[in-house]
């Protein structure tokens, strides 16, 4: 994880995050950890307004310096899980403070969810944008999967080795692209799948098994009579073989049989 800043001087990986946003002269654009301002100046010329948002003022106040004769940027000294988002942004680029990229990913598919032409295109640890697009069946896939293509289509833009930056940090990183896909989220859905990820080695029959303290079961053998209404091959199959659509199915199939969620 990078806890110290580090800063981008890759003047390829510059360009690689600029085409994947592509950027539009009606952008208003929100950058996240905009550091000393060098991809804000990149971002600049291809919008109409910048929120550059930085919680180190010595490093807002370089920025400035910097590009104080560009007139389209807007300075926010505040910490991007705490600030509220301005309602005219419909994109958000950032090379992400990693210590909190599980929270402020969540925050921007949400935010962006709503925005017409929206779209994020944002630096991970290596380890976890390849989490974010891992596909079934794979170590990697798990709950953060399932929610970011459950809520946007996130894809791979490239990996960015860790010489790209200043001071050098420990591990590669990756931008990825994501889409959001405009639905109503269902935050039950999205419960529920996280109580079987929970056990997501397990088949569904023991992850529901092993989750029944959380569901609306009473013993086991309320359990077994419940399930038994799933279908037999869905029931022996490991948790973290389930694609989206497939979770989704099985969520709406145990709110028929009044499985889900627990009756208070």
């Amino acid at each position: 994880m990078r806890n110290t800043k580090v800063f981008l001087n890759n003047e390829a990986v510059f360009n690689k995050i600029i085409e994947a946003s592509a950027l539009k002269k009606e952008d208003v654009v929100l950058e996240i950890g905009s550091g000393d301002g060098r991809l804000t100046k990149r971002i600049s010329p291809f919008v109409s307004k910048i929120y550059a948002v930085e919680m180190d003022i010595n490093l807002l106040d370089q920025s400035k310096m910097l590009l104080r004769d560009l007139k389209n940027i807007e300075y926010v000294n505040e910490d991007a899980l705490k600030y509220d988002f301005p309602n005219d942004v419909n994109k958000i680029i950032s090379n992400l403070p990693y210590a909190i990229s599980s929270p402020i990913t969540e925050k921007i598919i949400l935010f962006l969810n709503k925005k017409k032409d929206s779209l994020a295109v944002l630096m991970y640890q290596k380890e976890f944008g390849e989490r974010m697009v891992s596909i079934p069946g794979v170590r990697d896939y798990s709950m953060l999967s399932v929610f970011a293509q459950y809520a946007s289509n996130p894809s791979f833009v490239s990996q960015v080795s860790k010489s790209s930056f200043r001071p050098k940090p420990a591990v590669d990183s990756v931008i990825i692209k994501l889409e959001p896909k405009k639905i109503e989220i269902d935050r039950s859905f999205l419960s529920f799948a996280k109580l079987l990820f929970q056990h997501k080695k397990k088949n569904l029959y023991s992850a529901l098994m092993d989750s029944r303290a959380s569901l609306n079961v009473k013993d086991k053998d309320d359990f077994r009579s419940k399930v038994s209404g799933l279908n037999e091959s869905t029931l022996r199959t490991k948790v973290f073989f389930f694609e989206v659509d497939e979770l989704l199915f099985i969520y709406n199939e145990v709110k028929k049989l009044r499985i889900w969620p627990k009756e208070k």
